[in-house]
């Protein structure tokens, strides 16, 4: 196994079939930065054990993926910047001997919207999710300048604290959404959707977030936040109605980029998203996928 002091890593539980080491070292290869990354399956009851070692044996950074965004905080030295505003942690680095929690999702998905060309004036925006990804959704619709959204959460309560803790301090006016008749009239009338949640994600590749794909408005914009596969069955489906698409691998690329420029402390090559979304269709086409990351 690589020394520690120079690995770099992405925790989560499961975390087999994450992108990050691909698209992490292309990167430093790239740069000719002598560090390598991997992944690590930290179940929840090992993740403060995991944080601890890191600390011990100077690990330089890691990520942090599904589950433990927000329960990592705890276990942290502080956080900084859209982490401490959305209560999440996708990204943490070792300064001064402190391990500081930071959040690149918002990024990724700056660069996701950009990508299809979305502005705030474009049409209603309804968000599926309440979760962390919602979180860093809804951060990054404010910092371009939404005022008005909607949300559909299964779960009432994270779906209030969505709204008290982090819209309307960001001045945000949020409506949540309850009922079917009320989802499907909010999806027929979005300019964007964007999905949040996990629904579809591999291996359950032919699940839809959404009762009926039918909802979708041609002119409409659709943002899954799903990795992988890149083509999911909403993408696919939104594109058969007309949708212009970005899938999520765009902003997990993104978001990989905004990591290493915080623990490189170094700006990225121009074009270096572009050659790590073809590097990671590449991986995934030699494994039976088929998909797109250019969007429409």
């Amino acid at each position: 196994m690589p020394d520690p002091v120079r690995t770099f890593c992405v925790i989560g539980d499961p975390i087999g079939h994450t992108l990050s080491p691909l698209i992490h070292n292309a990167v430093f290869r790239r740069l000719d930065v002598p560090m390598e990354y991997e992944a690590v399956r930290v179940p929840p009851d090992r993740l403060a054990g995991f944080v601890n070692e890191a600390r011990r044996t100077g690990r330089p950074g890691f990520n942090v993926t599904i589950p433990h965004k927000q329960a990592v905080i705890p276990f942290l030295d502080g956080t900084r910047g859209d982490a401490s505003r959305i209560g999440a942690v996708n990204t943490v680095a070792a300064v001064d001997g402190k391990l500081i929690g930071t959040n690149t999702d918002v990024d990724g998905c700056r660069a996701a919207l950009a990508r299809i060309g979305w502005e705030p004036g474009d049409g209603n925006v309804l968000l599926l999710g309440a979760g962390g990804a919602g979180r860093a959704a809804v951060r990054a619709l404010s910092l371009e300048g939404l005022k008005k959204f909607s949300v559909f959460e299964t779960d009432r309560s994270r779906a209030e604290l969505l709204k008290t803790g982090l819209a309307e301090p960001m001045d945000m006016e949020m409506e949540i959404l309850s009922s079917m008749d009320a989802l499907e009239s909010a999806v027929r009338q979005a300019g964007l959707l964007i999905n949040a949640t996990p629904v579809g994600m591999w291996p359950a590749v032919d699940a839809l977030p959404l009762p009926d794909s039918g909802w979708l408005s041609p002119s409409g914009r659709v943002f899954d936040m799903v990795p992988n596969p890149v083509e999911t069955r909403l993408i696919r489906e939104a594109r058969k109605r007309g949708c212009r698409t970005v899938p999520g691998i765009v902003m997990l690329v993104a978001q990989a980029l905004a990591a290493d420029t915080a623990w490189l402390r170094r700006p990225m090559p121009d074009g270096l998203l572009e050659t790590c979304l073809t590097l990671c269709i590449q991986h995934l086409e030699a494994h039976g996928h088929a998909p797109d990351p250019h969007g429409r």
